[in-house]
């Protein structure tokens, strides 16, 4: 398909962002038809919190060997694989007879899934100058809090159409995708490691890999990352609607719009972290912020007696633009290792991932704890109290901002694949 030089980049992004919107959407899902899981399949919270954290299991499972895939072969051909996985992994799920199925399925959408993230940031990295690669991270991100904060209307959809129905849309959606980033993705040639050989190093080894987790810098990055962030996860994509609708005494349609803020926030935060990293020319000073800032805040929005509904509205937006400064950790680790990009952002993405699939159950757990008879005997204060890890985790994510140190100066000393596709003609692509 012939398009301009100028368009063609921007249009392969949104085709790649495409696939974390639906990523997010699929994360957040648990939280909408969560009653309806239960009724379907009779699940308890425990069974509950598992179908939703199988997602996040096979997601950090492959999170490397998905780097290691793209930085080796090329990103168009897995992404499109991928896509065509997560849509079937979809319809499989919206038809699932029983919980077990539904696991399956979930975990099957998680694994497709895993190329969402790494796949739209290496396009980046091939197809835009690495001085835009944060603010580009960002818009990335923000795309796939868009899908998050779907909630409200996922839940009008699932009111009006049933759950079943919701999911087997979204999984067709899917596959029309997988047959648009067929037919227009490309990879720009001088992305492969085979390509440039004379300018990059070869392909990973498995010394490559060990160095890389032997760096302490990429362990620091990764609790930073993982602490900020759980929030999104253990709170906007399973129990905080629960939580929001006993402390408030609201309906369920009602407590999702509430939760949504969450994540609109992380739409504001992720584009602004991003684009302020770059224009400070700064990576740790906007992260030790934010850190502080989401800890704060969200310490505050759960243990601040008798806190207003507008206060608690205003604190759950700010959490969620603090947090969303966890993007600022994905150029970190293209910083660290530009020429294995790929595998480094793979990395972090493990941790993250694994960090969200034992969120979910540890919170379910808690609360099991706090009432063993039923979730729907819950209170409020038993929510704050199975919450309290999550403020733990932000307190570890920042401390460990604190210990980082600088990257940006070093990106530009190494080079990378960007760098090089970069000095490319505009025309210059392989369909692969």
């Amino acid at each position: 398909m012939n398009l301009k030089p100028a368009i063609l980049p921007w249009l392969i992004w949104v085709l790649s962002a495409l696939f974390v919107v639906f990523n997010y959407i699929h994360q957040v899902v648990p939280d909408v038809i969560g009653i309806d899981l239960s009724q379907a399949y009779r699940a308890s919270e425990s069974t509950l919190g598992n179908i939703a954290a199988a997602y996040f299991y096979a997601y950090a499972i492959l999170q490397i060997p998905v780097g290691l895939i793209f930085d080796q072969y090329g990103t168009r051909r897995p992404l499109v694989l991928a896509i065509l996985i997560a849509g079937l992994a979809t319809l499989g799920f919206a038809m699932a007879p029983d919980a077990a199925s539904a696991l399956i399925a979930r975990f099957i959408m998680g694994a497709g899934s895993a190329f969402s993230f790494i796949g739209c940031l290496k396009l980046v990295q091939e197809w835009f100058p690495p001085s835009r690669f944060s603010t580009l991270a960002g818009m990335t991100n923000t795309a796939g809090m868009i899908g998050a904060a779907g909630g409200a209307p996922l839940a009008l959809l699932v009111n009006h159409f049933g759950w079943r129905a919701t999911l087997f849309g979204i999984g067709v959606a899917q596959l029309v995708l997988a047959a648009l980033v067929f037919l227009i993705v490309r990879d720009r040639k001088g992305s492969s490691e085979k390509a440039v050989a004379g300018n990059l190093p070869p392909a990973p080894s498995s010394g490559g890999i060990f160095g890389l987790i032997k760096n302490p810098q990429v362990w620091l990055n990764a609790i930073y990352a993982t602490g900020i962030s759980l929030i999104f996860v253990a709170f906007g994509g399973l129990w905080g609607g629960d939580y929001i609708q006993k402390k408030f005494n609201l309906t369920g349609e009602s407590a999702a719009d509430i939760g949504s803020l969450l994540f609109i926030g992380g739409i504001v935060g992720s584009i602004f972290f991003g684009w302020w990293s770059d224009f400070l020319q700064r990576r740790k000073l906007p992260m030790i912020l934010a850190g502080a800032g989401a800890l704060m805040t969200m310490a505050c929005l759960l243990y601040i007696p008798d806190i207003p509904l507008f206060g608690f509205q205003a604190g759950l937006l700010t959490v969620g633009f603090f947090s969303s400064a966890n993007i600022v950790s994905y150029a970190v680790a293209h910083d660290l290792y530009p020429r294995l990009a790929g595998l480094s952002i793979g990395f972090l993405s493990t941790c993250f991932y694994a960090g969200s699939a034992a969120s979910q159950p540890l919170v379910g757990l808690l609360l099991r704890k706090a009432s063993p008879d039923s979730l729907t005997l819950l209170s409020a204060a038993n929510y704050q109290y199975a919450f309290f890890p999550l403020i733990v985790f932000m307190g570890a994510g920042l401390i460990a901002s604190l210990l980082l140190k600088e990257t940006l100066g070093a990106a530009r000393l190494d080079g990378s694949a960007a760098t090089v596709a970069a000095r490319l003609p505009d025309g210059d692509f392989d369909a692969h």
